[in-house]
């Protein structure tokens, strides 16, 4: 049976902000750094160096480059994550782990203040940090600030440089004030590499993806409306209790090509917490993954989003 909401709704606590599944024995030593890629040993070195960083951190940071966070930038499957919950785990002091929309979703949900009291830490790592409009601009400009100002560094991953957050999505000129106190508040490291997902299914395609996919023993079986229907009425904040809840599995019917954007995000967002879960799926569909969301989409403001999303469909389905 597909997990009903009440079973999922109980507020977060800083317990549950912690690296999930899939990363939660994440580690520096564990990353493998390819010297056949430039630069990506010196990105690893840089984000070691800022997770051993102690209490006399401000110190170090104002007198090194001024900045109390890392921004790390890069391409899909090149391990910024991995980075990341290396760091939550290498820190000192109390941390916090959560993802940029599960943030955003947390500030709306409990409000200001007992959003920030609750992710405030010595460590706050943020996960796939994007400025999609000006509403989740100015929620992150605050978030940000009223962090720095209560001590707490942070590490955030993205697909895109601190420089272009929000191109394509809005009018960034109206925007400059408060693009620039966040793109003020990180140090960038770019974590070069390759997208490794892709080399998991021959063609693009995985034996959980079509018309007649693998079986999975076990897993509840739902359609792509109901689902959608679904996720309509759940906080993306609390999609990472779903995702949990889902541990043996998930078969998806009649997923089609979206036309809906509102949809395609929600497929997103909840595509992103399986894959942090490590969620098997297996999706019945008379459409290739890559056709999933419209060539025009794909080119415009969500574009990131949703090429993220088709390789992490990929290796899900793949498991």
């Amino acid at each position: 049976m597909f997990p009903v909401i009440d079973r999922i709704a109980k507020p977060l606590h800083s317990g549950d902000l912690i690296p999930p599944p899939r990363f939660a024995n994440k580690r520096f030593e564990g990353y493998r750094i390819d010297p056949a890629v430039p630069g990506q040993q010196e990105a690893v070195l840089q984000v070691r160096r800022f997770a051993a960083l102690r209490a006399s951190w401000l110190t170090q940071l104002l007198s090194r480059s001024g900045k109390a966070g890392l921004y790390l930038d890069g391409g899909f499957g090149v391990g910024k994550t991995h980075l990341l919950a290396a760091c939550f785990h290498a820190a000192h002091g109390s941390r916090r782990y959560l993802s940029f929309s599960e943030a955003m979703s947390l500030l709306v949900v409990l409000g200001i203040k007992p959003a920030i009291d609750l992710l405030r830490a010595d460590l706050v790592c943020i996960d796939e940090f994007e400025l999609d409009d000006p509403a989740n601009t100015r929620l992150a400009d605050l978030l940000v600030r009223s962090l720095v100002e209560k001590g707490c560094r942070i590490v955030t991953t993205s697909n895109t440089v601190p420089g272009e957050l929000g191109q394509g999505r809005m009018a960034v000129d109206l925007f400059r004030n408060q693009l620039a106190r966040i793109e003020a508040v990180f140090a960038d490291v770019h974590v070069p590499g390759n997208d490794f997902r892709r080399t998991l299914a021959s063609g693009g395609t995985p034996a959980g993806w079509g018309r007649d996919p693998a079986p999975l023993a076990h897993a509840p079986r739902i359609d792509a409306r109901s689902l959608d229907l679904h996720l309509r009425d759940l906080p993306v904040a609390l999609l990472r209790r779903l995702a949990a809840a889902l541990a043996e599995g998930l078969v998806i019917e009649g997923l089609a090509p979206f036309t809906d954007q509102l949809a395609a995000l929600r497929l997103v967002h909840f595509i992103d917490r399986c894959y942090d879960a490590q969620v098997p799926l297996r999706v019945i569909s008379d459409h290739p993954i890559d056709s999933l969301f419209p060539p025009e989409h794909c080119v415009a403001a969500f574009a990131k989003k949703y090429r993220r999303c088709q390789s992490r469909l990929v290796e899900l389905c793949t498991v």
